[in-house]
């Protein structure tokens, strides 16, 4: 069966092509060209106010301001480009650049590439752009008008990147001041890549602007993004000149900066205490701070992770195995470090630099050295992870209250997986989960709406889990899940997903949770109990690894289909409420013989439609309407 979301994203796809979006047509930054549209005869044509006659094969009447570019295509520079007008640059898929018709965010993403020695993008408003004709100007006219209190309506650009990925030139300083990105106004970007950025300040962005009340201030917003590999003197990842950044749902891993006094996200000036009142509040609400790093996984970096002065909050992180931790210079108390995991980073995961920094704004969080603050709890000699490293497979068996990073198939990026290690007796054992803050009238800064991956936070804050991640905790009913099978085939599926963060509990806990397997068998992992549907007696045998493999061995060569109840327990299951603490996996098993028919146009197997049936019916479509007329 033709799946409805392909021919969703087709008809998605067909409306983009005709919106009036400016469609890049290639990958290469050949200047001489002037039919194909290339990205930067595009940006080029929107600095221009994108004239009705169009500018090298781009855009033309009614064209929009929104750039589209291709998935899993790269696109390669030979020097900067600048901007100076607002745009917005997005990826479109096709059949070709997906491979599956489900699209994670950020996975298929188009790249912008650095060959030759420069940064990627300069983005001024008030830049020169030497493809823009100079239209003269009455003496009296200017660019901005002034109001009587000296203000001006100058205004900053928006500048939006969507799932689009960005490579340095890979070498040493790329450029001195951002190795990717140079930033004079408001740079926004999502489900994208921020790689291999060399400089002396700014490794991947740099973001140029002093503050001051009557202008525009230029901004940094990363959300859902991944900087990896990036490396500076100062600021790996971002440079500013002012705190004018918010980082949100990110990875910040292997970056390096090398200057000791510096960090990955650094910062050049601090607020002053009116400016810092004038930008937030004391409140500790999570809407009284736009600038900061929250519901973020940081590891790995070399150097300092980060400046935290005031106006900022870094809320709900996970930051783990960097080689220097936070430095935290606040003295009028207008920022919070809290709710996070601070966990072996160096000799000390927080560095209070400010004699007058209050213990609750540094707050409820797990640490290793130096977070200590109000309700802070150390680390100490429990373990930290269910594996031999940092990163990698999760042992399911062993202690540990996360697993090691991973990517997950239904996530853009990776993270540190919370667990309730199989020796707790209580959820109160576990350093991380259900240890948010007490409630509001506490003073103490409440935790984020929702975690890295999106998912909501409980509305009681002292419900919710500390880092970036929040434990999510399998339901009683989970979805269906099975295989078509040939005669001699077997079936192998996989749990996790269904399972969302718990681990089935071991076969010893088994027996000692529910007494013996009224069956007579020794517990297999999760306590697994099998009860058919239907009245119908079992066509075959089910068996369960503690990695939550299921494996499915038919009773012989048998057509239709074997229905059953698959129950298991996980580690978040054992400690719920409800009567039972069993998950019920509906599991669908079909055999049939094999197919003697054989088309290379439809296959029945995978349930999709080849080219060849799409042809025919297309044609059928065309003869009807032709005898219709006739």
């Amino acid at each position: 069966m033709l799946k409805q979301g392909i021919v969703l994203g087709l008809l998605c796809i067909a409306g983009h092509a005709y919106s009036g979006a400016i469609v890049v047509k290639t990958t290469e930054d050949n200047d001489s060209e002037t039919s194909q549209c290339s990205l930067r005869h595009a940006i080029e044509y929107v600095n221009q106010g994108m004239p009705e006659a169009g500018y090298k094969g781009c855009g033309g009447k009614d064209a929009t301001n929104v750039i589209q570019l291709t998935g899993n295509q790269t696109y390669k520079l030979n020097k900067q480009i600048l901007i100076t007008k607002a745009v917005t640059i997005n990826t479109i898929y096709d059949a070709n650049t997906t491979p599956s018709t489900e699209v994670i965010p950020g996975q298929n993403n188009a790249v912008i590439q650095m060959v030759g020695k420069d940064r990627l993008f300069t983005i001024d408003r008030k830049g020169i752009d030497p493809t823009v004709p100079v239209v003269s100007k009455d003496a009296t006219e200017s660019d901005t008008s002034t109001p009587s209190d000296g203000s001006t309506t100058d205004a900053a650009i928006s500048v939006q990147f969507s799932e689009v990925s960005f490579q340095g030139c890979g070498q040493a300083n790329c450029a001195d001041k951002g190795g990717l990105f140079l930033n004079r106004d408001q740079l926004i970007i999502k489900y994208g890549k921020l790689e291999k950025g060399y400089a002396v300040q700014g490794g991947a962005i740099y973001n140029e602007g002093l503050y001051d009340e009557k202008k525009p201030l230029s901004l940094v917003s990363l959300q859902n993004v991944l900087a990896q590999n990036n490396t500076a003197q100062q600021g790996a990842v971002i440079y500013t000149q002012i705190a004018q950044y918010v980082v949100n749902l990110s990875v910040i891993r292997d970056n390096t900066v090398t200057d000791n006094n510096s960090a990955v996200f650094d910062v050049e000036v601090p607020f002053d205490e009116a400016t810092s009142k004038a930008l937030t509040t004391s409140s500790a609400t999570t809407s009284a701070y736009s600038r900061g790093i929250w519901n973020t996984t940081i590891f790995k970096n070399t150097g300092h992770v980060a400046k935290v002065f005031d106006s900022m909050l870094v809320n709900n992180i996970t930051m783990i195995g960097n080689s220097a931790g936070l430095m935290i210079n606040a003295p009028f108390n207008y920022s919070y470090v809290a709710n996070s995991i601070l966990v072996q980073n160096g000799s000390a995961d927080c560095e209070v630099q400010s004699a007058d920094f209050k213990a609750d704004q540094l707050a409820n969080n797990l640490y290793s050295v130096g977070c200590a603050g109000t309700k802070g709890e150390a680390i100490g000699s429990a373990k930290l992870f269910a594996g031999s490293s940092i990163e990698g497979e999760c042992d399911v068996t062993s202690e540990g209250m996360l697993c090691p990073f991973a990517n997950y198939s239904s996530t853009t990026w990776g993270y540190f997986r919370p667990r309730l290690s199989l020796s707790y007796k209580s959820i109160a054992d576990s350093p991380i989960v259900n240890k948010g803050p007490p409630p509001k009238a506490s003073g103490l800064m409440q935790c984020e709406a929702t975690d890295q991956r999106g998912k909501k936070r409980p509305d009681d804050q002292q419900l919710c889990d500390r880092g970036a991640v929040e434990l999510a905790v399998s339901t009683d009913k989970a979805p269906t899940m099975g295989e078509d099978l040939l005669y001699g085939e077997t079936a192998t599926m996989k749990l996790p997903d269904i399972l969302s963060d718990g681990d089935l509990l071991m076969p010893e806990q088994c027996q000692s949770l529910l007494g013996d397997n009224p069956t007579g068998k020794p517990w297999e992992p999760g306590c697994a109990k099998i009860t058919q549907r239907n009245a119908t007696p079992s066509k075959g045998t089910t068996t369960i690894s503690q990695d939550g493999t299921v494996k499915y061995v038919p009773n012989g060569n048998w057509h239709g289909s074997d229905e059953f109840d698959l129950q298991v327990i996980t580690t978040t299951m054992r400690f719920n409420d409800s009567k039972s603490p069993y998950i019920t996996i509906s599991v669908n098993i079909v055999q049939a013989p094999p197919n003697t028919f054989e088309n290379k146009s439809v296959k029945t197997s995978g349930g999709s439609v080849g080219i060849g049936a799409l042809s025919i019916l297309f044609g059928l479509i065309v003869l009807r309407r032709y005898k219709a007329k006739r």
